[in-house]
């Protein structure tokens, strides 16, 4: 294998970064009515994990002064910067709840939020998608996405989906659909960074690079020429290729280990063909 061209790749590899098309993508994190401070604190960190950096929490249940205690810092960890610069809005009459937060969802542009309920359709408003199944528009102009998550104790009302443009529902065990909120954040921000993010394998100086085509074209060479030298039955020589060849195809090998495997297959050709100098 070239190591002068795996250099260049290497020196050319770009870790996880987000698809171009998608880069006017801007996702907030609403939590509405939040009651559990630690809940809110797991959710930062999550948001870190899936690089998501704007969280709102909206109209929160639990004590504004335990939402940023030194306990739920410790939730957080690496994202109490996303806890510390989270959007704050407090209502003080509850009777305002629902249009205040009408009127602050208008400035979004695509509105997304979770139920934990949906899996039979008696509920229409209820009528959710799988997250997996989420296709966002490849927006040359800014758009501004809001990812809704409902208070603990029993989620979002029916008068806050009414508000909603797509309704997710993680599917789950018939006997206990409804997850922890940080749990379903966790779930719907990774499906959202795998669909819109480059995924890569390996960091930093040390990337995993797939074997391409070519690569393992090489390999097969030294298979079907081992064949041939094993004398294996002519019946058989070709279902005995296509089982290496599609086991390996399966395998999505990196180019490391096509090397160690190349490598081997390599020095099994030299050791027959030392033998069958020696008997000849």
């Amino acid at each position: 294998m070239d190591k002068k061209k795996i250099k260049r790749e290497i020196d050319t590899f770009q870790e996880t970064h987000i698809i171009k098309e998608y880069e006017t993508l801007s996702f907030s994190v609403v939590l509405v009515q939040p009651e559990h401070a630690g809940n809110i604190g797991s959710i930062a960190r999550l948001m870190e994990n899936f690089n998501f950096k704007k969280l709102v929490i909206f109209n929160p249940i639990e004590e504004i002064e335990k939402i940023f205690s030194y306990e739920t810092q410790g939730f957080a960890m690496h994202g109490k910067d996303i806890l510390f610069n989270a959007e704050l809005i407090t209502i003080q009459d509850q009777e305002d709840h629902l249009p205040t937060l009408k009127n602050y969802l208008k400035k979004f542009d695509l509105i997304i939020a979770t139920t934990a309920k949906g899996e039979s359709y008696s509920n229409i408003r209820r009528l959710a998608i799988f997250p997996e199944d989420l296709i966002f528009p490849k927006s040359e102009t800014p758009l501004k996405i809001a990812i809704l998550f409902g208070k603990e104790s029993r989620g979002l009302t029916n008068e806050e989906i009414n508000f909603v443009d797509i309704l997710l529902r993680i599917p789950t065990g018939p006997n206990y659909p409804t997850l922890n909120i940080s749990h379903a954040c966790g779930i719907v921000l990774y499906e959202i960074f795998k669909k819109i993010s480059i995924l890569t394998i390996g960091r930093g100086q040390h990337p995993i690079l797939y074997a391409n085509k070519e690569n393992r074209l090489t390999l097969y060479k030294f298979i079907d020429h081992l064949i041939e030298k094993l004398r294996i039955r002519s019946h058989k020589k070709e279902n005995v290729f296509f089982a290496f060849k599609n086991v390996f195809e399966r395998a999505f090998m990196s180019k490391k280990e096509l090397s160690l495997i190349t490598g081997l297959f390599s020095k099994v050709d030299s050791i027959l063909s030392n033998i069958s100098l020696y008997e000849s």
